[in-house]
């Protein structure tokens, strides 16, 4: 149990976004079942205003209540009101069953819309645990609820009692009514008792979603350990990420080193430096295919000599182009007349290897 506490402890960081959704898709969301009711009570609260006293007289239910002394209980006039019954049903009784329906899924699905989750389908030991029972029982979380629970009783009744208040006068009258009469005061009655408790009721279910959303924050709340652990999950650790750009590194060198063959000369520093360009005839200027300092700068040397690539010393013009090109782009303008100069006398080179020998 300390373990536990201490652990709880540690968790002083908000939750992620990551966290968050992935809580979502599981469908561990705030719900608040006082959002659920006020939607219940205001379409109540509609359907009994739909049951004006025009709409409720015509109903075949209130004439029969209305005739029940003069009805006779004939085979011919229950059948009579069987028909009327199912008339008024179309008519009447349509409307409330779908506002009813309405009602009844907008409160959940405007907290959370539902998601396949095989999470609430798979069996778990605490559901049927009898101390996992007795700890929701005599828990933390249900004082809160009797608490709450006894709140909404003295809220909703002293709401009920001050709607009444005003009708007291006429309580006494009801057992002089008629059928009528009667069932228009408790539609008036009701009606005003539904609307003043769905206008309290918003504030109670305000509050208990914004309670439920605290704890549920609260629930999903973080330690610096497991923000480490998400960060790494997500971008990779360090040690990964590292071996990647290692890996990287290499297959571009590999891949540069395989270009040398193909330079037409290397300037170097001469040990600190050396770019390998190439040109050929029809390029519209030459190219860094290689560069590399100190231990590569020696390799593109070695290769060079094992190609016989021409290596021209110049250390300004090797520290000029170590540092403004990239490997595959162009020269820019400013280092054309130096590389110009250079191309040009390894081509003269060539060209003097490739005059044919004549003797006498």
């Amino acid at each position: 149990m300390a373990m536990a506490e201490t652990d709880d402890d540690d968790k002083t960081e908000a939750p992620s976004q990551k966290r968050l959704d992935d809580a979502r898709a599981k469908g561990d969301v705030p719900r608040s079942i006082e959002i659920n009711s006020w939607f219940i009570l205001s379409g109540l609260a509609l359907i009994v205003g739909f049951y004006h006293s025009s709409v409720s007289s015509g109903f075949s239910l209130s004439i029969f209540f209305v005739q029940s002394a003069s009805f006779a209980a004939s085979p011919a006039n229950l059948m009579h009101v069987f028909d009327e019954v199912l008339v008024s049903f179309r008519q009447y009784l349509l409307i409330p069953f779908s506002v009813a329906t309405i009602a009844a899924l907008t409160g959940p699905l405007l907290q959370h819309f539902p998601t396949p989750s095989l999470d609430h389908a798979m069996p778990k030991f605490s559901r049927i645990s009898p101390f996992e029972g007795v700890k929701r029982v005599l828990g933390s979380g249900a004082l809160a609820q009797f608490i709450k629970s006894l709140a909404k009783l003295v809220i909703i009744g002293t709401v009920v009692t001050v709607s009444l208040w005003g009708e007291r006068q006429h309580i006494g009258e009801l057992p002089d009514m008629d059928a009528q009469a009667l069932l228009d005061f408790a539609q008036k009655a009701l009606l005003r008792i539904l609307i003043a408790v769905v206008s309290i009721y918003a504030l109670v279910a305000g509050g208990d979603y914004f309670f439920q959303w605290m704890n549920w924050q609260k629930r999903l709340k973080m330690s610096r350990q497991d923000l480490k652990d998400e960060y790494k999950q997500q971008e990779g650790s360090p040690e990964i990420k590292n071996k990647l750009r290692q890996m990287r590194r290499k297959f571009s060198r590999s891949a540069m080193m395989g270009r040398i063959p193909k330079a037409t000369v290397i300037v170097t520093n001469p040990t600190h430096f050396a770019v390998a360009l190439q040109f050929e005839e029809g390029m519209r200027a030459p190219i860094c295919v290689a560069k590399g300092v100190d231990v590569l700068a020696l390799r593109i040397r070695q290769l060079a000599n094992d190609h016989d690539i021409p290596i021209i010393e110049d250390r300004p013009l090797a520290r000029s182009l170590y540092r403004l090109v990239d490997v595959d782009d162009e020269i820019p303008l400013d280092l054309y007349k130096p590389v110009a100069e250079i191309i040009g006398y390894v081509m003269r080179l060539r060209m003097r290897r490739r005059r044919p020998v004549y003797e006498r």
